[in-house]
Parts: structure tokens; C-alpha cells; sequence
């Protein structure tokens, strides 16, 4: 009786034993100098915020006690942030807080790098878009400006930032193009930032515009602007909670800004399963809950293939809209 006990035994002893040594393997890759977490804007946008909330929760809570620098390269529509990135090929100490640019720029025309370019260690949260008029606006609805887009595609004029074929105006163009409207038939007007745009929705210049949710948050809460239709696939809180999603009205318009954090491209599997691990464990602290809940941004942590799978999703989808725009550059 005792020799099959002693089988038993010696089997889960060399389970365990290649268990181990595989975690051990998988996390042996630890950084040896500082960390770059690389940002496409100037500090204060929210892209840098949200690198320094992680500099700053991974340092105070103990997740990693390395020293980490936040590095702001602005400008070029996030080619400077993306080029330097990949200047550091294989390198696990790089990494940059990355969204629906890097899929956009890349589908017109203006980035070199395609989204298998990089190596994508995870997803953080989902920002989503807004609809907004202001409250005198005879417009209640994401259905009344579709309903009145179909009538006359040039009766409403809509206020974009940062350029035409950004994510702002993406997500207005795909709701429209999902309700049946051609929106390159549609008045969007560009203008540098979401505050310039907001400007001239309250100066009576353009009659909607399409935001990221926090930038209308404010004023929705003001009683300057009523949003008429979110971008996410249920309801928001907070000030956005009676703002009905395009699903709600009818249309499929779903469409995040997603923000995931990205490495050089052949950065190993060991590095990956480090940075991996120590963003779920942010993912988990309620500092960082509250955080996205304060922005309305919604949790979505996702792992690296989870995150590689998703993206690959969107990439196909942006494709496809920003060929059915007629967007695309010619090489």
C-alpha cells in the first residue's frame, strides 16, 4: 500500500517542481534601471496624467519599487512618442500609454508603424465619446440629429477636435454612417482641441460636437451643454447617467478610445509577464477605481493576449471607416 502512495507523491513532486521552475522562468526578467512610461502630449493631458497616477500608485502601494520617469514627447500627432519608443526595439524598460491613434494614424496614411509594431502588455480602461449641443438646442436626441441629417446632410454642422479623421471625428462618423447617413456629406470643422470646439458650440459657430465624455462633463454639469448621445455600450454615471448610449436610440455606434500600454516591438515574453502582472495588481487598487470613476472612464484590464486580440479587432474596424470615409492618404 505504500509504494502507490509513494508514486502518487513523487508525481505531484515533479508537477510542482516544473510548476515552479516555469513561474520562475516566466518571472525572471526583472528591469535593471530606470522605466520610461512614454506619453504622446504635454504634461497635464490626459494621456500624462494617467502615466503619472501609475508612476505615482506603483511607488506609494508597493507594486514596483524601481524608479519610473514619466517622458512627455509631444507633437507630430504622436509620432515623436511612438518613434522613440521603438528606437528601444526588444527593450522591456520602455513602454508608452497608447489609444485609438496609434490603430487611426496608421489606417490614413501618416504612421509608419502598424499596431503589430509594437507589443501590447494590456488594456487599462475605455474612454468613450460624446454627442453634445447646447441647452437651447432644439436637438434632444442622437435620434432628432440623425433624423435631421437624413433630411439635409448639410443641417447640421459639427465641431471635431484634433483634425478631421481623429478619433472625435471617427466616432461621430461611424454613428452617422450606422444610422445611414454618409458623413463625408456631413459639416465637420476641425479645430485644435475639444476646448476651442466647445467655444465655438457655445458661441453659436457650430451646432454639435463630438468630445471625449470627461471634456463634456463639466459643462453638462454647468447647464451650458446637454449631451444627446454616448459612444459606450451602457450607460455612463455621474453627470452622463440619463444620457442615452447610440445602442439605446437605435443605432450601432459603440466605439472606444481605448487606452492600453505598449512596448517596443520584440520585447520577450519574461518582460511581458512582469509588466503584466504589475498593471493587474493597478488595476485593483481602489485609488485607481476612483480615479477612472471621477473621468467616467470605464475598468477594462485585460491581459496581453486578451489586449493583442481586442486590438487586432479594432484595427479591422478603423480600416474599414476610414476607408469608407476616403480617408486614406496615398502612400
Amino acid at each position: 500500500m505504500l509504494m502507490p502512495m509513494i508514486r502518487i507523491h513523487a508525481g505531484w513532486l515533479l508537477l510542482l517542481t516544473v510548476f515552479i521552475s516555469g513561474v520562475a522562468g516566466a518571472q525572471s526578467w526583472k528591469p535593471e534601471r530606470n522605466v520610461e512610461i512614454i506619453v504622446g502630449t504635454a504634461p497635464g493631458a490626459a494621456p500624462d496624467k494617467t502615466a503619472r497616477l501609475i508612476q505615482r500608485l506603483w511607488q506609494t502601494r508597493g507594486l514596483f519599487d524601481g524608479p519610473v520617469s514619466v517622458i512627455n514627447k509631444p507633437g507630430g500627432g504622436n509620432l515623436i512618442a511612438w518613434s522613440y519608443l521603438n528606437q528601444h526595439a526588444g527593450n522591456g524598460h520602455y513602454q508608452l500609454i497608447g489609444n485609438l491613434n496609434v490603430l487611426i494614424s496608421r489606417a490614413i496614411g501618416l504612421s509608419p508603424f502598424a499596431h503589430t509594431d509594437y507589443t501590447w502588455i494590456g488594456m487599462l480602461f475605455d474612454e468613450y465619446f460624446a454627442i453634445s449641443v447646447r441647452t437651447d438646442s432644439p436637438l434632444s436626441s442622437g435620434r432628432e440629429l440623425t433624423a435631421r441629417l437624413l433630411k439635409d446632410t448639410g443641417s447640421v454642422v459639427i465641431g471635431v477636435s484634433t483634425s478631421i479623421g481623429g478619433a472625435n471625428h471617427l466616432s461621430a462618423a461611424l454613428a452617422l454612417q450606422r444610422a445611414g447617413i454618409d458623413p463625408r456629406r456631413v459639416k465637420f470643422v476641425a479645430f485644435k482641441g475639444s476646448s476651442e470646439s466647445v467655444t465655438a458650440l457655445l458661441g453659436g459657430h457650430v451646432d454639435a460636437v463630438s468630445t471625449a465624455v470627461s471634456a463634456a462633463v463639466p459643462l453638462v454639469r454647468s447647464g451650458q451643454l446637454r449631451t444627446v448621445a454616448v459612444s459606450s455600450p451602457l450607460r455612463l454615471g455621474g453627470a452622463m447617467a440619463s444620457v442615452p448610449t447610440w445602442e439605446e436610440q437605435g443605432i450601432r455606434g459603440t466605439m472606444t478610445n481605448f487606452r492600453a500600454v505598449i512596448a517596443p516591438k520584440g520585447v520577450d515574453s519574461a518582460s511581458v509577464k512582469f509588466w503584466e502582472a504589475r498593471y493587474g495588481e493597478l488595476a485593483a487598487q481602489e485609488e485607481w477605481k476612483k480615479d477612472l470613476e471621477a473621468n467616467l472612464w470605464v475598468w477594462n484590464f485585460l491581459d496581453a493576449g486578451k489586449t493583442t486580440a481586442a486590438v487586432n479587432g479594432y484595427a479591422q474596424e478603423v480600416d474599414a471607416l476610414v476607408a469608407a470615409l476616403g480617408l486614406r492618404k496615398s502612400p
